[in-house]
Formats: C-alpha cells, structure tokens, sequence
C-alpha cells in the first residue's frame, strides 16, 4: 500500500529552511508518509522587496533566525553578505535527489550548514563540488549533475510554476492530505496534523535494529504563537519556599539548592484530565512557576550570565504522591515514585520572556473548586531562577527545552477524583487540571455488570 505523500517545498538559500533542515529529513523517520521534495532556486514569496540588505526586513530576519537558531541549540555564524545565487547547490542537490537519494540527506544538510553555521560561500561552484565529495559523491556523480542542466532545470521551472499556482508564500512550505503549513514555526503543526492523521510511528522504515520508536515530541504551545516548543528535560527544585518547607517538617536554610527529575510521559498540557495514579491514598497538587530554557549552556555560568537561556515561563502542576514520597524520604530513599510517575507534571502555555517587562515576582495561586488553596508571591522563593539555572549548569549540560519546576509555596494539599484545580501566576499564565479515575477504575462497574448479567 502506498504512502501518502508529505510535499516539502524547500531552497538551499533560506535560513528557515536551515533552522528545521535536521528536522524534515527526521519526518520520514518518525511518520508513515513519504517525502516528496520539491526543490526551488529562488524563494517564493509574497513581497516584492529584493532579497539584499537594501530589504529593510534583512537586519531583522537576521536576527529573528539568529534568535531561533539558539532556542534549538544550533550553531549559527553566517557571514555579514548574503547568498546571491544557489544554482550549483540546487542542481547537484535534485540530481541527487533523482539518481543518488541515499545522499541527498547528508548533502542537503552538509551544504545547509556550511553557510549558516560556518560562512562557507556556497554560492561558488566550485565550494559545493567539495561539500558533496565530504559526504561521498563521486567525482563521476557530480560531472554526470553537470551534464544533465538542462533537464534538471527544466524540472525546477515546473517545480516553480507549481508553487505560483499553488499559492506558496515561502520556505519551508508543506502540503500533506490537502492541508498548507508555511514556514519554520509551523513545522510544530504539520507534526500534530501527522500524529492526529494516524501517520505516527514508523517503526521499522529507517532502522530494523529499532523495535520500539516513541521518539515522537513532547510539546507545549507557546503563548500568542503559533509555535510550540518540544520539551527535553524536566527539572524540579525541591523546598524552595521557606513556609512550603516548613509545613514538610523541614528547617528552611540557604544551603545550595537540591533537585529531582520527572520522566517525559510524566508532561501533560494544561486542561488535561489526569488519572488518579496507581499505589498511593495521597495524592498532592504542587503550584509552581517552571522556565523553560531557549539556549544551551555547556558550562557553568554564574546567575547573571543565566538569564540569557531563558525562553519563557510557564504555570505548572508538580503532582506527588505525597505518601510514597515521604516514606522514601524517611528511609534516606530516592523520591522517583513520589514524584516521577505518569502525567505528574501538567504545564500550561509558555510565555516568552521576550513579551515580559521583567522577570515574574508577583502572586501564584491555586485554587481547588474555586477555593483557594495556595496564595505567595514568586519572590519569596529561596532561591531565584537565576540561582537555579546556575546552580545546575555546574552539573549539566542544558539544552534548548529543558523546563525547571522552581518550587511550590505553602499550602499544598490532597485532592480525589473530580476536583479541579486551577492555577495562575502573575503576568504568567494558567494552569488547569481535572482529575479522573484511572481506566481500569472506570472500567470495573461495566465489568461487575457485565458479570452480574
């Protein structure tokens, strides 16, 4: 049976195409679709404005491309001058494309990067000739591209009278099942169109030594975007509010920060029904702030230097089985099944820092069925979030999408099945959660039923 087809519209020349290049050949890897490329010399595009630094949205996109390069952890030095022409690099890319696929991956990509992170001249010949043979082109592949011009040019006058007709604005441009994304940002989108069409899981079409793939993203959206960011990490900070600490039986001190992780099946969005886990009889909310790193930093850095890799922030719920966590914790025992469990962690949009006038310092509060639960103010944590960021780099090499949980205030508190909890932070955002039976509770009064029948 055939797959259905994913059409990528993509130029050698564009920086968006260069933010997601690793990304789209990633796609045939991650979803039952076939990749049909589309390969354009010039960009299309709805402005008339010339593609040079005459173009007063250049100094822009430069920077808004430089911006994204950091939140997916990419390196990113073009040189000042702009590409004037990709014709070399177009033409050997769609011969290979044609005759070589089992290249034209590692090509697109070698060329890709070699202008935007390493200022290599790629509209010379001559410098594409040599990029290709670093990735195993045959010297007879490229003389054999070189003697085919006419024909591959042919085909990218189609390929450019097909986006005129068919309404495409830019690059990278996607057309799966009838549906239109534009641009890098929406790569987050054609993904969820993916996985909500059944594309999902292609298990076996890259790799047989793979049985099991479930590397497909976690995401949260982010506020006022179309863009989502795909969560790497999940970081928690243990007792940073002095009350909080207080009320778990613990004396506050400024001794350095402690912390804990939560796997990512333990990431739910804001608005999701959580079930009530498996083994406990006390199940905790946790109101907290989390940041969301946008840049990698690969050494320590100190607490001014910190806020530079942070993207935005987020309301999230740390949930707990608070019975299993003591118990470990009176035994000197890790916390992971008092903390690191499924959909443990629901996050709700993420804010850019960017649209913020500061860092948040005011309330967080939760409510539970419209009572107020959990009422403080951000800056009364113990340790700030720059504190934070710090104190793990001396550990960790973070990376773009990492989230931290900064730690919840006094108050926490059991909930069962059918409260509602809602959570908002100052200048922030919400949070919100409903919890539910677990499935196989819901499944027994059918079952006894069905039995008594």
């Amino acid at each position: 049976m055939s797959l259905p087809k994913l059409k990528i519209v993509f130029n050698y020349r564009s920086p968006f195409c260069a933010l997601v290049v690793e990304e789209l050949f990633a796609l045939k890897r991650l979803y039952r679709v076939e990749l049909d490329w589309c390969l354009v010399k010039e960009v299309p595009r709805p402005s008339s404005l010339p593609i040079t630094q005459q173009n007063p949205r250049f100094p822009y996109n430069r920077r808004d491309c430089e911006r994204r390069a950091r939140w997916r952890g990419l390196d990113w030095a073009p040189p000042e001058w702009r590409l004037t022409d990709v014709s070399a690099a177009t033409h050997l890319g769609l011969w290979l494309l044609r005759n070589r696929p089992e290249l034209f991956e590692a090509y697109t990509i070698r060329v890709s990067r070699a202008y935007w992170s390493h200022g290599a001249n790629t509209s010379e010949a001559a410098t594409v000739e040599a990029l290709a043979r670093e990735v195993g082109v045959a010297e007879g592949d490229i003389a054999a591209a070189k003697a085919a011009t006419a024909a591959i040019e042919s085909e990218l006058a189609g390929n450019a009278a097909w986006c005129d007709e068919s309404g495409v604005l830019g690059v990278p441009f996607f057309v799966v099942d009838g549906e239109k994304f534009w641009g890098s940002d929406r790569v987050g989108a054609l993904k969820r169109h993916l996985n909500e069409a059944g594309y999902g899981s292609a298990l076996a079409a890259v790799d047989d030594d793979i049985l099991f793939d479930n590397s497909a993203a976690v995401t949260v959206p982010v506020a006022g975007r179309e863009a989502s960011v795909a969560v790497n990490r999940i970081f928690c900070v243990g007792r940073n509010y002095s009350e909080h600490a207080r009320e778990m039986g613990v004396d506050p001190t400024r001794e350095a920060p402690f912390f804990f992780m939560k796997p990512l099946d333990a990431l739910v969005r804001s608005g999701a029904q959580v079930p009530y886990p498996l083994g406990t009889s006390r199940y905790e909310y946790e109101m907290e702030l989390v940041v969301v790193l946008g840049e990698a930093i690969s050494s320590p850095v100190a607490p001014e230097e910190a806020s530079r890799a942070i993207f935005g922030y987020a309301a999230g719920l740390d949930m707990t089985r608070r019975d299993l966590q003591l118990a470990a914790r009176d035994k000197g025992r890790p916390w992971e099944l008092g903390k690191a469990f499924e959909s443990s962690a629901v996050l709700g949009p993420i804010k850019p820092a960017e649209d913020l006038d500061s860092d948040p310092a005011g309330q967080i509060v939760l409510h539970v069925n419209g009572d107020i639960k959990q009422n403080a103010r951000i800056a009364d944590m113990i340790w700030s979030v720059q504190e934070i960021v710090s104190n793990l780099s001396q550990y960790y090499h973070l990376r773009p999408g990492d989230v931290i949980f900064t730690g919840t205030p006094a108050g926490v508190g059991p909930v069962v099945v059918g409260d509602q909890l809602q959570g908002e932070i100052a200048d922030v955002g919400k949070v919100e959660a409903v919890i539910v039976p677990r499935l196989e509770t819901r499944a027994e009064p059918a079952e006894r039923a069905s039995a008594s029948a």
